[in-house]
């Protein structure tokens, strides 16, 4: 906290989300573990919201379509979140993804070493399902942050779920920006 936040300006940017384009990015990992939490994916929205876990009425409608044999509307997935440094775009981000990508750079940290000290050049390849990452670790060196603005983030603020009433608009198909009342769209 500082002085800003005791006179009540807002002194927090948003820190963008990575989005890997097709070909290779090199980034910096700069947390030691990922912030791990379950999702869902709304599909009229095209976004994802972070599950309420206890008495979540997506994990109910998935449930109860799963009984009835049907094909659920909704799907649930096991996200990772760390902070890095994307040298592409020059800034710090946090990357979301999902098992396997966090199974590689899992293996990286086992067989390598700590996945803070060494660059790691991310390719991608495919689209949409059909993405595949492949991450080629680079020779341990020191991180110079001399140039480079980075900050502690709250994953589990950053990620924290929508209240039930938030979630219930959301499966009837309002935007964040319609519930908010405002043109901003926020991301979950």
């Amino acid at each position: 906290m500082g002085w800003a936040e005791v006179i009540g300006e807002k002194t927090s940017e948003k820190i963008p989300y990575t989005k890997f384009e097709t070909g290779s990015t090199m980034i910096r990992v700069l947390d030691n573990e990922p912030y791990s939490y379950w999702s869902h994916w709304l599909n009229k929205q095209q976004t994802s919201v972070a599950c309420l876990k206890k008495d979540c009425p997506i994990c109910g409608v998935i449930a109860q379509m799963k009984a009835n044999k049907e094909t659920p509307i909704y799907t649930s997935s096991q996200r990772h979140a760390v902070r890095i440094w994307n040298y592409t775009t020059n800034q710090m981000e946090i990357m979301i993804q999902g098992k396997n990508f966090f199974s590689q750079l899992l293996t990286l940290h086992k067989e390598i070493g700590d996945i803070t000290t060494y660059d790691i050049k991310v390719v991608r390849k495919g689209q949409g399902t059909d993405t595949t990452y492949t991450l080629l670790p680079s020779a341990p060196k020191e991180f110079d942050t001399n140039d480079k603005t980075i900050v502690d983030v709250d994953m589990e603020k950053q990620f924290a779920p929508p209240t039930r009433e938030e979630m219930l608009l959301l499966m009837e198909g309002l935007t964040w920006a319609e519930i908010n009342g405002n043109e901003e769209t926020v991301e979950q």
